[in-house]
């Protein structure tokens, strides 16, 4: 009786598989059709695959990618709902939500990827760009003043905002020495473009953020805090860095302390966080110039980086907070 039980599910599964089989045939040629009809064959299919996972609960969704034949740069992706045979952009922020407006950001892309190249291979020693995430890495001999900030600054916005399909977020423009895996200092500009004024949280155009790790600069800051606060069985973990808007050694440096959990075995020597330390320091002396503790017991630690934003000068603080 098993054995028969297990048979007819093995024969289920494979008649399903089957179907699938069959069913992605036909979805290929309805979206061939598609294509042949709606735009001239202009395109190149690389990928036509089921898409169907516990995230979209469609069977009927295909990933697909396609490769302009003019331009084999250009290469777009989205979904095919075979079942009612159109597209499906669940990601893409555009009202106009077609594959030509996919390809026409893709252009945008590509030539605005040049251009920031072009505009700026002269000034760094190396730049990498991801129009995508709206970032820019730019290597550099020595590290940025306020002066190279506005130039940068200046030069970017200039040309992103000619393109405001392809550049519609905040920029990350990372600043980074010559070997750093990640620069120190990070660059947040907002051309005119962007409109984000119904945002809660949001950057202040030209606000400098910091990095807490990948430079030599972070990886010193950490150790002078390991040296000054860390104890055996009482470590501390560097949180954040807010730096002065105007004055780019000076810093209010939060980092959290760890105690052994009640329920910790000398097997099991697990510590949990308990509070948040806000120090203020100079680079490169490092000195303590204040401290201050925040117990978890009397802030909430799940906001506690914005509590303790709200508690520096202004001059520390890069982000508009809507209340």
């Amino acid at each position: 009786m098993f054995k028969f039980i297990v048979c007819v599910v093995v024969v289920v599964i494979l008649l399903f598989v089957l179907s699938f089989k069959l069913s992605d045939v036909k979805a290929k040629r309805d979206f061939v059709a598609h294509l042949h009809e709606f735009h001239d064959d202009k395109y190149e299919i690389l990928t036509f695959k089921r898409n169907f996972n516990a995230a979209n609960m469609n069977p009927h969704l295909y990933r697909v990618e396609l490769e302009l034949k003019e331009n084999t740069e250009i290469i777009i992706a989205f979904e095919w709902d075979a079942k009612n045979k159109n597209l499906h952009f669940p990601y893409h922020a555009s009202n106009d939500r077609s594959i030509e407006s996919l390809t026409r950001y893709q252009e945008e892309v590509i030539v605005l990827e040049k251009q920031l190249h072009e505009l700026l291979q002269d000034d760094v020693l190396n730049i990498e760009v991801d129009v995508f995430n709206h970032t820019l890495d730019l290597s550099l001999e020595a590290e940025p003043t306020l002066a190279d900030f506005e130039y940068f600054s200046t030069k970017i916005c200039g040309l992103v905002t000619k393109y405001p399909e392809a550049w519609s977020l905040d920029g990350h423009i990372n600043f980074k020495l010559k070997g750093e895996r990640k620069g120190f200092y990070e660059l947040i500009v907002k051309p005119h473009t962007i409109d984000d004024i119904g945002d809660s949280f949001r950057y202040k155009h030209n606000a400098i953020i910091t990095n807490n790790y990948g430079s030599a600069k972070a990886d010193y800051i950490d150790q002078v805090l390991q040296k000054e606060f860390s104890k055996p069985g009482t470590p501390i973990y560097l949180n954040n860095i807010w730096v002065h808007q105007k004055c780019l050694n000076t810093f209010y440096i939060a980092f959290e302390k760890h105690e052994p959990r009640k329920d910790a075995t000398e097997n099991n020597p697990l510590t949990e966080g308990v509070g948040m330390g806000l120090v203020k320091m100079t680079y490169p002396d490092l000195v303590l110039e204040t401290y201050r503790y925040f117990d978890y017991k009397t802030i909430a630690e799940e906001n506690t980086q914005l509590y303790l934003s709200k508690q520096l000068p202004e001059d520390y603080q890069y982000l508009i907070v809507e209340s």
